[in-house]
């Protein structure tokens, strides 16, 4: 930057404005996403407040369920702390909560089987495990389900 020319400095001003203004959009648009009625819960633990985002499923997640999510491998953005791309944000609006629910969480029953408690991290994980990696929920048939690897 130091040996750019002057006349190099407005349009590298411009461009770094125009990021910092396409982060800033991405952001509201993402808080925005949080007041949904079915975001304003970790999906997993029903915790209130989620400020996470599993990008495997487009999800939003508390910071227990995070750190779960990330032991299987699974990618996890902060809302406050990472920034997401364009194609992330148009990705997560067409995800979300609610979307996830009718996919992973399909044939479920809260009654039966209970949202496990976000501070036993052996039920989180369990509970991960079976929604999102063995798909019990989806209601597919295991001969319609990809084979999975050793976790």
């Amino acid at each position: 930057l130091a040996l750019a020319p002057r006349r190099a400095l407005p349009g590298l001003r411009r461009a770094m404005a125009s990021r910092v203004k396409e982060d800033e959009k991405n952001e509201r648009v993402i808080r925005g996403l949080l007041k949904l009625p079915a975001n304003k819960r970790c999906i997993n633990c029903n915790n209130l407040g989620p400020q996470y985002v599993c990008t495997n499923f487009w999800t939003f997640v508390c910071t227990n369920c995070s750190g779960a999510h990330r032991e299987f491998t699974h990618r996890v953005k902060s809302v406050s702390m990472a920034k997401f791309t364009a194609q992330e944000v148009t990705a997560l609006q067409g995800g979300g909560n609610e979307r996830a629910r009718e996919i992973f969480f399909k044939e479920w029953d809260s009654q039966r089987n209970p949202y496990p408690d976000s501070s036993n991290t052996d039920k989180l994980r369990n509970f991960i495990k079976h929604i999102y990696v063995e798909r019990r929920y989806t209601g597919e048939r295991s001969s319609d389900r990809p084979p999975r690897g050793k976790v």
